[in-house]
């Protein structure tokens, strides 16, 4: 009878030590910091995928520029954060510890410089103000293309400004043109605004940017597993993208307020989502054994910032590609196979 007790005992205790190490194995919420952006992101939010793979409250943070997702990052409020490809080289040159997970879209149109009618080009905005969210991707191509075009920034004024500023901004004639992206681009449009340049071309002009998913340290170690679930359900959320176009505008016009149909498909025209295959590509994250060109845009970027006085140390190449984490893409791609 005793024997009998003991051994049931046990095999309760066993249970109940089993059952909290599986709990302690999984995080109680996950806490993702994103942009209003159109590209997948909105797509998993939406369709509630990370909730559906992972099996765990997720808590989605809206933010208005990567400069205040780095702020959240480094205060450990996110586990996972979108920032462009300058607030990424700026946090890695502060010292910001996070890693960088899969690419979230390459920039096109959906990011664009609009201006007052009768600005025709870059050196008519010499005695102008201009608009960009300060440390964006956005602030560093308006600085690059000033800069190419030999524009005397000393007769410039560029104040920050997050996107749905400069459009009210923009609206009571306090300025001359901002650098920004949708929906508050194209609502600048509707009221008259031009667009003078696009991220589309400066990419071709050699400057192309991009966004990317960052992940804490901390958490990767904890859950490397979740952090290959978070991965699987953006990449599910990218592929509906491309194969539901209409469904995902309606998806868009719903999470970004005040967007019509048609402005959906043109934002979503003028950005790129890659699929696996274009993730681990030499062109951008590249693979565990051989960083991708990611890595240089990185470098190249802090270059230019440090020239600029914007930040105090460029980044090398070794930290650039430290900052890129392709395996756990890597290992989400083995598990397709």
């Amino acid at each position: 009878m005793k024997r009998t007790f003991c051994i049931t005992f046990l095999a309760v205790a066993l249970m109940l030590i089993s059952t909290l190490a599986q709990a302690e194995e999984k995080p109680k919420q996950i806490t993702i910091g994103y942009l209003s952006l159109v590209n997948g992101q909105l797509i998993a939010k939406n369709l509630k995928y990370h909730e559906k793979e992972m099996g765990v409250p997720i808590k989605w943070m809206i933010f208005n520029s990567g400069r205040d997702i780095n702020t959240a990052m480094a205060s450990g409020s996110l586990d996972f954060g979108n920032v462009g490809l300058p607030p990424a080289t700026i946090g890695i040159a502060g010292g910001l510890n996070y890693w960088g997970i899969m690419n979230a879209n390459v920039l096109g149109a959906v990011e664009s410089l609009v201006v007052r009618p009768g600005i025709n080009s870059l050196k008519d905005l010499e005695g102008r103000t201009v608009v960009a969210p300060f440390g964006s991707t956005t602030h560093y191509l308006l600085l690059r293309a000033l800069n190419e075009a030999h524009v005397d920034l000393t007769k410039v004024k560029i104040l920050d400004m997050a996107p749905g500023e400069a459009m009210a901004a923009y609206i009571r004639g306090d300025i001359d043109a901002a650098y920004i992206w949708e929906p508050s681009l194209g609502k600048i449009v509707a009221r008259g605004g031009k667009i003078l340049l696009t991220s589309a071309e400066m990419g071709k002009q050699g400057a192309q940017t991009w966004d990317v998913i960052t992940v804490r340290p901390e958490f990767a170690r904890n859950y490397p597993e979740f952090v290959k679930k978070f991965i699987k359900s953006e990449l599910r959320a990218i592929d509906y993208w491309k194969k539901n176009p209409g469904e995902s505008a309606k998806i868009v016009v719903q999470e970004l307020s005040g967007v019509t149909e048609e402005e959906a498909h043109r934002m979503m025209a003028g950005t790129t989502l890659l699929d696996i295959s274009g993730q681990l590509a030499p062109s951008c994250l590249g693979s565990s054994s051989k960083k991708g060109q990611s890595a240089n845009d990185i470098v190249a970027v802090g270059d230019f910032l440090l020239g600029q006085g914007r930040i105090k140390k460029g980044v090398s190449l070794e930290a650039a590609q430290d900052f890129l984490h392709p395996e756990y893409m890597e290992a989400v791609k083995a598990e397709m196979k």
